[in-house]
Protein backbone atom coordinates (compact mmCIF):
# COMPACT_ATOMS: atom_id res chain seq x y z
CA UNK A 1 0.00 0.00 0.00
CA UNK A 2 0.99 3.25 -1.08
CA UNK A 3 1.75 5.67 1.82
CA UNK A 4 0.40 9.82 1.50
CA UNK A 5 2.54 12.45 0.69
CA UNK A 6 2.39 15.16 2.51
CA UNK A 7 3.05 18.93 2.27
CA UNK A 8 5.90 18.34 4.70
CA UNK A 9 8.07 16.13 2.36
CA UNK A 10 7.34 18.30 -0.66
CA UNK A 11 8.68 21.23 1.11
CA UNK A 12 11.76 19.76 2.42
CA UNK A 13 12.45 18.80 -0.93
CA UNK A 14 11.77 22.53 -1.99
CA UNK A 15 13.85 23.94 0.70
CA UNK A 16 10.48 26.75 1.12
CA UNK A 17 6.99 26.87 2.32
CA UNK A 18 4.36 26.59 -0.07
CA UNK A 19 0.66 27.18 0.22
CA UNK A 20 -2.39 24.10 1.09
CA UNK A 21 -3.69 24.77 -2.51
CA UNK A 22 -0.46 25.00 -4.58
CA UNK A 23 0.49 21.37 -2.21
CA UNK A 24 -2.95 19.91 -3.24
CA UNK A 25 -2.97 20.88 -6.99
CA UNK A 26 0.49 19.44 -7.55
CA UNK A 27 -0.10 16.27 -5.52
CA UNK A 28 -3.32 15.83 -8.06
CA UNK A 29 -1.48 16.79 -10.98
CA UNK A 30 1.43 13.91 -10.13
CA UNK A 31 -1.28 11.01 -9.23
CA UNK A 32 -2.35 11.54 -12.31
CA UNK A 33 1.14 11.79 -14.13
CA UNK A 34 2.41 8.84 -12.22
CA UNK A 35 -0.80 6.52 -13.11
CA UNK A 36 0.01 7.74 -16.75
CA UNK A 37 3.96 6.60 -16.83
CA UNK A 38 3.28 3.24 -15.11
CA UNK A 39 0.30 2.87 -17.68
CA UNK A 40 2.76 3.91 -20.41
CA UNK A 41 5.68 1.52 -19.19
CA UNK A 42 4.79 -0.70 -16.06
CA UNK A 43 7.45 -0.50 -13.78
CA UNK A 44 7.38 -0.65 -9.95
CA UNK A 45 9.60 2.17 -9.34
CA UNK A 46 6.94 4.59 -10.87
CA UNK A 47 4.60 3.65 -8.04
CA UNK A 48 6.85 4.00 -5.58
CA UNK A 49 6.47 6.99 -3.00
CA UNK A 50 9.56 8.56 -3.10
CA UNK A 51 8.74 8.96 -6.97
CA UNK A 52 5.28 10.73 -6.34
CA UNK A 53 7.14 12.73 -4.16
CA UNK A 54 9.42 13.84 -6.83
CA UNK A 55 6.67 14.74 -9.46
CA UNK A 56 5.18 16.53 -6.76
CA UNK A 57 7.29 18.40 -5.98
CA UNK A 58 8.66 18.75 -9.86
CA UNK A 59 5.13 19.96 -10.41
CA UNK A 60 5.13 22.87 -7.61
CA UNK A 61 8.30 24.05 -9.26
CA UNK A 62 5.93 24.00 -12.57
CA UNK A 63 3.41 26.08 -11.27
CA UNK A 64 5.63 28.90 -9.68
CA UNK A 65 7.35 29.41 -12.72
CA UNK A 66 4.34 29.54 -14.76
CA UNK A 67 2.80 32.20 -11.64
CA UNK A 68 6.21 33.97 -11.66
CA UNK A 69 5.82 34.11 -16.13
CA UNK A 70 2.29 35.49 -16.10
CA UNK A 71 3.08 37.70 -13.37
CA UNK A 72 5.70 39.16 -15.15
CA UNK A 73 3.83 39.71 -18.48
CA UNK A 74 1.15 40.81 -16.93
CA UNK A 75 3.32 43.86 -15.36
CA UNK A 76 4.63 44.45 -18.47
CA UNK A 77 1.39 45.08 -20.52
CA UNK A 78 0.08 47.09 -17.42
CA UNK A 79 3.72 49.07 -18.27
CA UNK A 80 3.17 48.96 -21.66
CA UNK A 81 -0.66 50.35 -21.45
CA UNK A 82 0.86 53.15 -18.74
CA UNK A 83 3.46 54.62 -21.34
CA UNK A 84 0.85 54.93 -24.09
CA UNK A 85 -1.79 56.86 -22.03
CA UNK A 86 1.05 59.07 -20.82
CA UNK A 87 2.09 59.83 -24.04
CA UNK A 88 -0.85 60.22 -25.85
CA UNK A 89 -0.92 63.69 -27.34
CA UNK A 90 2.93 64.33 -27.34
CA UNK A 91 4.01 65.46 -30.06
CA UNK A 92 6.37 62.96 -31.67
CA UNK A 93 9.86 63.65 -34.03
CA UNK A 94 7.81 61.99 -37.10
CA UNK A 95 5.48 65.63 -37.27
CA UNK A 96 7.31 68.77 -38.48
CA UNK A 97 6.07 72.17 -37.63
CA UNK A 98 6.53 74.58 -40.38
CA UNK A 99 6.87 78.49 -39.32
CA UNK A 100 6.27 80.61 -42.04
CA UNK A 101 7.92 84.62 -41.73
CA UNK A 102 5.47 87.49 -42.33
Amino acid sequence: MQQIVSKKEVEELLKCKITDKQFHEALEYAQKKQAYIYEQEPREVVMQHWYLVKLTEEYVRSLALSKFTMDLCRKLSNMEKEHLTKHEGTPTSNHIVTVSAL
